[in-house]
């Protein structure tokens, strides 16, 4: 160690022992400013290195514990204080607790703050509070309960300014982590504009992929603004520049450059306030620490460091984390610490909050020869059994501070009992039986001024109607199919949306699920019919056109399925579209397909509301006839039964869109099926190869039209009376439309949202 100590002197920052040398050198040749001290601990149990610095400031005094309580309180401190330093236990034999000695439980810690609050609004006192952990949940609780925050400061490593450093060296890194990615550009502080990495956060989340239509149209924005230059600079470096694998390495003259440019956003932000300067310093140091590192890693001729050796080295850096800045306390808080050592000064009500699992003092980590050894050579080391006496001693100070009223708020049922806890009620037995139960059925005399006994009530039911007494106007703007089978189908849930304009949070995310599969399924089967002579492509021919193109694609807008683990994802996604592109070319060729549209949008009306409408695949076959397609990623059993049950009203508003742009009407409508390959029509002799699924009743497009248009004057009608339904899905009979309507199916699993708006509360 010695050898290790000689090596490293002027390579490392300077130790507390060095530190406290240096102070005890200064004190020999100059007189010290301080003329007396006070040591709440006793000398003995200082460290060497302290206790020298303590003789040369002069006489120094010590403090001792004493009871300052009354009545009950009075006679537990005494009791508590020859326990501790005679073992000479006094039982308190007594049957009943006077008010100087309280012990308090709640089943959750969120109902004992909120006790907390109430107790300390209800009644003004010299008021001390002890609380180890936590003190930050606590604060906040007080906050909006309308009390005062004591200040508590809680350190951590997962403060924003902390994440951004690792965050930056994440996309350092192939393949992209596509959520780590949404992290870094949605992050509060990150190496450019946040503005601007906002953007590219919805885009990424909406198409998620770099280099992708919704990615560049942001790009395209940011450049319309010559202010932005620097920000297009910033997005090529960090998001579209180089990239390395994570088992190889990156060279640390790259990563070097990379943490530099973190720190220099990080500075850029400082001395916009005091608060933000605070959070922001922790981030800079450890950038420095990170830094210094590398620095060392470059010594010992390391050219690259892979993923893990950077993950330690920033852990290594942030050791204690950063406080929050706004966790000040408020002018007129109790008194409050977080260590009960540091209770030596008396209040008239001490509350030790939620004491649970201590840190005790930790053996040695030497055998007992090799401890004999060190101090034959004069090593003083530290004693564990004088620290535990010293530490048993320290926990008795909130107690001992206490003048009028000890109250002891112990954790919820399950956790670790603190050894002073345990002390105490072997002292005075009955404070297990009058324990005060925050949360049970009937009101405790000692809380009886500080609740009000509350009737339980059952939640309303959900209503099945509005009335708003007043006629509700239409929307003007265009509207689509969804749109009108939630009118439909839950004329409540239209309003909410398309009136109210009220929407679900949008979380950002880019996840793999079925919405992503199906969207780059659609994308493929787009990009192959931009190719004018694809229906003549051989089977070999369309396969080896998809694989030399699908990486790109899940490049800039599937990223998930490249992210590690997504292999067997990935590698089914390419297997299924694979089938289904031949599955769909043959169909077409079997049909005499002359042309394939792709994503074609109609306008036009539906009586008199503006309809608009994209089809998938809109087909025109060699006798001029069309075909219009829906295609869906999965879930043959649930289109088919919507062939034959005749509810494809989606379909059917295609269907009429089309002829009122077209002037045609499809020959067959129907859906494609990516997974199984299959192609789902409504009428035989059109789709060689496609299997027909004709309605059970007969339904055709016209009669689904005329029903349509009938559910539409039905909801209207109630619309210009002020009434709005609110379609429960458990009692779909009793809200079914007049005769010739269409089938009421009330609100979908994903508009939960809306649904709980609208009284769901059981969903």
């Amino acid at each position: 160690m010695a050898l290790v100590e000689k090596s490293a002197c002027g390579e490392l920052p300077l130790g507390e022992a060095e530190r406290l040398t240096a102070v005890t050198h200064a004190l020999e040749t100059e007189p010290s400013p301080i003329k007396s001290v006070l040591l709440v601990d006793p000398f003995d149990s200082y460290p060497w290195a302290w206790r020298r610095v303590l003789e040369r400031l002069g006489a120094y005094d010590e403090w001792s514990e004493k009871s300052e309580g009354i009545g009950q309180l009075q006679g537990l401190q005494g009791a508590a204080l020859s326990a501790t330093s005679d073992g000479v236990f006094d039982l308190n034999a007594s049957e009943t607790l006077d008010d100087s000695v309280i012990w308090v439980q709640a089943s959750t810690r969120e109902a004992a703050e909120h006790w907390l609050s109430a107790h300390c609004s209800h009644q003004e006192v010299d008021r001390l509070i002890v609380c180890e952990e936590h003190g930050d949940v606590l604060d906040s609780t007080l906050v909006a309960t309308g009390s005062l925050a004591c200040g508590f400061e809680r350190f951590s490593p997962l403060r924003p300014a902390l994440q951004a450093l690792s965050l930056a060296i994440e996309m350092c890194w192939t393949p992209v982590n596509a959520e780590r990615l949404v992290e870094f550009l949605s992050h509060p502080v990150g190496p450019f504009a946040r503005q601007a990495r906002g953007k590219l956060a919805r885009a990424f989340a909406e198409q998620p992929g770099i280099g992708g239509g919704a990615w560049m149209a942001v790009k395209e924005e940011l450049a319309k603004d010559e202010k932005q230059a620097a920000v297009l600079e910033d997005i090529a470096f960090w998001l579209e520049g180089d990239r390395w694998d994570r088992n190889d390495g990156i060279p640390i003259e790259a990563l070097r450059m990379r943490i530099a440019r973190v720190r220099s956003g990080l500075t850029g932000r400082m001395g916009i306030d005091a608060e933000q300067s605070a959070t922001l310093m922790p981030a800079l140091d450890q950038c420095l620490a990170v830094m210094e590192s590398l620095d060392e890693l470059e010594k010992q001729a390391t050219a690259c460091v892979v993923q893990r050796q950077i993950e330690q080295i920033v852990a290594h850096a942030t050791p204690a984390g950063a406080g929050n800045p706004w966790a000040f306390a408020q002018a007129g808080c109790m008194r409050s610490t977080s260590s009960p050592a540091a209770c030596f000064e008396a209040a008239d009500e001490v509350i030790w909050w939620m004491p649970s699992t201590p840190s005790l003092a930790q053996p040695l980590p030497w055998s007992e020869e090799e401890i004999d050894a060190l101090r034959k050579m004069a090593v003083e080391l530290r004693e564990p059994k004088a620290q535990l006496t010293l530490q048993a001693r320290q926990w008795l100070r909130p107690l001992l501070a206490a003048r009028k009223r000890f109250i002891l708020v112990l954790p919820p049922e399950g956790e670790e009992e603190h050894p002073i806890r345990q002390l105490l009620l072997m002292l005075m037995p009955v404070l297990e039986k009058s324990r005060i139960h925050l949360d049970a059925d009937d009101v405790s005399p000692a809380l009886s001024d500080l609740t009000l006994p509350l009737n339980r009530i059952d939640l309303p039911s959900t209503s099945e109607f509005i009335e708003l007494g007043a006629p509700v106007a239409f929307p003007k703007e265009p509207q689509s199919y969804t749109s009108l089978a939630e009118l439909f189908d839950n004329p409540a849930l239209f309003h909410l949306k398309r009136i109210a304009k009220l929407s679900a949070t949008q979380v950002m995310a880019a996840e793999e699920n079925n919405k992503l599969l199906g969207t780059l399924a659609h994308r493929v089967i787009e990009q192959l019919f931009e190719h004018e002579d694809a229906l003549e492509w051989t089977s070999e021919k369309a396969v080896e056109w998809f694989k030399s193109t699908v990486d790109r694609l899940l490049l800039e807008e599937g990223a998930p399925l490249l992210m590690l683990g997504a292999g067997v994802s990935q590698q089914r996604f390419k297997g299924i579209c694979e089938k289904a592109i031949v599955s769909l070319l043959d169909r077409l060729r079997a049909a005499g397909a002359r042309k394939v549209e792709t994503e074609v949008s109609f306008d036009g009306s539906f009586g008199a509301v503006p309809l608009t409408g994209k089809v998938d695949l809109l087909i025109e076959l060699a006798d001029s006839r069309v075909v219009a397609l829906d295609m869906k990623w999965r879930d043959d059993k649930r289109f088919v039964e919507l062939l034959r049950g005749g509810n494809y009203l989606q379909l059917a508003l295609y269907a009429m869109l089309i002829e009122q742009n077209r002037s045609m009407t499809p020959a067959a409508l129907g859906y494609f099926i990516f997974e199984s390959g299959a192609m789902y029509v409504t009428a035989p002799d059109v789709m060689p190869g496609a299997l027909v699924r004709e309605p059970r009743n007969d339904v055709s497009v016209e009669e689904l039209l005329r029903r349509a248009s009938e559910s539409w004057k039905w909801r209207t009608e109630q619309m210009e009376k002020g009434r709005i339904d609110i379609v429960v899905k458990e009692s779909l009979v009793q809200f079914q439309g007049p005769e010739g309507t269409l089938p009421v199916e009330g609100s979908k699993p994903w508009h939960k949202e809306h649904l709980i708006l609208l009284g769901g509360w059981d969903k």
